[in-house]
């Protein structure tokens, strides 16, 4: 009975925090090098559908992409351009059009921004693989405020590439960058992945 004599309601119990594992892994994963210069989101994105057990084509993938001059509407610039700029010159594409792009081949994908740490150690921990947006200097990177004039205003950084995180224990994660693992420290990965806004691909039971 959650009242007090008063009959005022009590407070509700706190939940109790979620037990997460010191240290997780997906297993199973692989991957190929990208195509072009700048479409590690397509190759992320293909990789992680065959974990789910859907095979697409890295060139069908991002050929069905839209474009844009806004990177949260569509791909913004050349895919065989210079990498390292940032929109309107040749850059890549945010989480939104990808989540969209897979679930039109039936994945439950969801783009996701403002994620934290154990959101993503949830995400492993329950054997999910998560694309997440950082920049590949793996530095804090340099966020830069963009207006497209179609739409508000985005972060973008220059550098902006996308890996698969499949692993983490207290102080590394392990990401899969095309057909190469890395292991990267913890705060870097936590610094870098930050530009672009703490930005993801879940899988959405």
């Amino acid at each position: 009975d959650l009242t007090v004599l008063d009959g005022t309601p009590a407070p509700a119990p706190i939940p109790e925090p979620v037990a997460l594992p010191a240290s997780a892994s997906v297993s199973g994963m692989s991957g190929q090098d990208q195509m072009y210069v700048l479409d590690c989101e397509s190759r992320s994105a293909v990789d992680w559908a065959r974990h789910w057990g859907v095979k697409i084509s890295e060139y069908e993938f991002f050929w069905g992409l839209p474009t844009s001059v806004n990177p949260e509407k569509g791909f913004v610039g050349n895919v065989s351009g210079t990498w390292g700029l940032v929109p309107p010159d040749d850059y890549g594409v945010h989480a939104a059009p990808i989540a969209v792009r897979l679930r039109e081949y039936g994945l439950k994908a969801q783009a996701r921004k403002y994620l934290s740490w154990d959101d993503l150690r949830v995400e492993i921990a329950a054997g999910r693989p998560v694309i997440v947006w950082i920049i590949d200097t793996l530095s804090p990177g340099a966020p830069r405020y963009y207006n497209p004039g179609v739409g508000p205003y985005t972060v973008t950084a220059p550098y902006e590439h996308t890996m698969i995180l499949v692993g983490y224990t207290s102080t590394t994660v392990t990401l899969l960058d095309g057909a190469t693992f890395r292991t990267l420290s913890l705060s870097s990965f936590l610094d870098s992945w930050s530009a672009l806004a703490n930005m993801g691909v879940v899988y959405v039971p």
